[in-house]
């Protein structure tokens, strides 16, 4: 009998199998790929958020600000690269420069670190910033990591901890029986006491396959073009637009490998099958980038590649155990800000969850 089953090994799953080996030795992960980060997790804009943008009172913000103060020693405990490479929002009107207001004060707020500077303060510190910005807003804390080394770092110290990872194993079928949960795939079957579904694109069919579902994900495509490294980077920052109902828009991003990004458009899709990123939006991408940073030099472009996200409804992240199906607890919609977020849902979703949750389990055995 398996204490704890947990499912999906993206950057969620795999810190969370990490943190509950620090305390239970009976956890197995299952992940039906064949290393971990590959999907959500090694698509994505790989950033640390300062945690301003996630509206008061959210899983979000909550999360993201924890994360963010914990991740620079996370990272050394997991042996994994992170470097505070900085952000600026650029404000290119005045109506953007009253959005700028809104997450200053709302910085003030949650006692993160920003400064606003003036269109020469910026130019002089950042000089390939196109120059008919007006107003910008620094966030020093914002960093960088490589989302799917994390993942596989936090797999192998969880299996050195007497954790056991399972991939290329798909799961099939969970049953909840009376004390454990019979759990079948593609390779075998097991029981266990306790499920964590932290599935990513398809936690809403994990969810399905023990009782109701409680949330339905919907789908969101980003597209991005990958630039190869240049001495010296067109900005040592990352460098956004003030943000949209659509998410934080087309930045440049540089990397924990010196490549750079530019991207992600946003594109609401009905599914997460991949399509070849066609030229149309390329080409929209670069429009947008060059109304915030001048001599980009598209002419480096080695690769193009598109990332999905899982959202629900609520804008938020869902982290529950199952109204009808107890001892089943599901970690879904962690879109971003989750790659900052991650260290801090893992640490305290093991402890105040899943951990009095096996000691519930284990009194009524």
């Amino acid at each position: 009998m398996i204490d704890i089953i947990v499912i999906g090994a993206g950057i969620i799953g795999s810190t969370v199998f990490y943190e509950l080996t620090k305390q239970v030795k009976n956890v197995h992960l299952f992940e039906k790929n064949k290393e971990a980060g590959l999907e959500v997790s090694g698509h994505n804009s790989a950033i640390v958020h300062s945690g301003i943008d996630p509206h008061s009172n959210t899983l979000k913000a909550k999360y993201n600000l924890m994360g963010q103060a914990m991740y620079e020693d996370y990272a050394k405990e997991l042996e994994t690269p992170f470097k505070r490479v900085g952000a600026f929002v650029v404000a290119k009107d005045i109506e953007e420069c009253k959005h700028l207001d809104l997450l200053e004060e709302r910085a003030k707020q949650r006692q993160v670190h920003v400064v606003r500077y003036s269109n020469q303060e910026a130019l002089s510190l950042e000089p390939n910033l196109n120059p008919d910005i007006i107003s910008v807003l620094d966030m020093p804390t914002t960093a960088i990591i490589d989302p799917t080394h994390l993942s596989s770092q936090a797999v192998k110290k969880g299996v050195m901890n007497g954790g056991e990872a399972h991939f290329e194993e798909m799961i099939i079928s969970i049953e909840p029986k009376l004390q454990y949960f019979e759990v079948e795939t593609n390779k075998g079957t097991y029981q266990a006491k306790i499920i964590v579904n932290c599935a990513g694109l398809y936690a809403d069919k994990i969810e399905a396959l023990v009782g109701d579902a409680t949330f339905t994900l919907k789908y969101r495509k980003g597209e991005y073009i990958v630039l190869s490294p240049q001495n010296p980077p067109v900005s040592s920052r990352i460098i956004y637009p003030v943000p949209s109902l659509l998410g934080k828009g087309v930045l440049y991003v540089p990397t924990i490998s010196g490549r750079a990004l530019v991207g992600p458009n946003a594109v609401d899709v009905d599914d997460f099958n991949p399509h070849p990123i066609l030229d149309v939006s390329v080409e929209d991408m670069k429009s947008k980038m060059n109304q915030l940073l001048s001599n980009v030099p598209y002419e480096l472009e080695i690769d193009r590649f598109v990332g999905f996200r899982p959202r629900v409804d609520s804008d938020d992240f869902v982290i529950h155990e199952h109204p009808d199906v107890p001892y089943f607890f599901t970690l879904a919609g962690i879109e971003s800000p989750g790659i900052a977020s991650a260290p801090a849902i893992a640490k305290d979703i093991t402890n105040t969850m899943i951990l009095p949750g096996l000691t519930s389990r284990l009194q009524g055995l």
